[in-house]
């Protein structure tokens, strides 16, 4: 089973595979902040810094989003309502402190 590394609260666990991030999060008493949980809004939008190789590939739908947050499409920014665990990671939720998911929606894409 693949094993989690949430940042900054240090809590560690394994969860089964093809788990979405978003629902590991909760499995482990980890708070991640959502609002849609279905790749409308972007606000689950989290900072992975190891492991990204050991998620699911990136859709074109959560591509679209994190291109209309004005996030980076490498891998390292992921909504956690759409990436699913594949093997160990490690997630910074300290950039849901740092980003704003509303920043890059103009009146024309809401």
């Amino acid at each position: 089973m693949p094993l989690l590394r949430f940042l900054p609260s240090q809590k560690n666990g394994e969860i089964a595979s093809n788990t979405k991030l978003l629902i590991s999060g909760r499995q482990l008493g980890v708070e991640i902040r959502f609002g849609c949980a279905a790749c409308r809004c972007g606000t689950c939008a989290v900072r992975i810094t190891e492991g990204q190789s050991h998620l699911t590939p990136m859709r074109k739908d959560e591509e679209n989003m994190l291109k209309k947050l004005k996030q980076t499409t490498d891998g390292s920014i992921r909504l956690a309502c759409q990436a699913r665990v594949l093997g160990d990671c490690t997630i910074d939720l300290d950039f849901q402190d740092q980003y704003t998911p509303d920043v890059g929606f103009d009146d024309a894409d809401s």
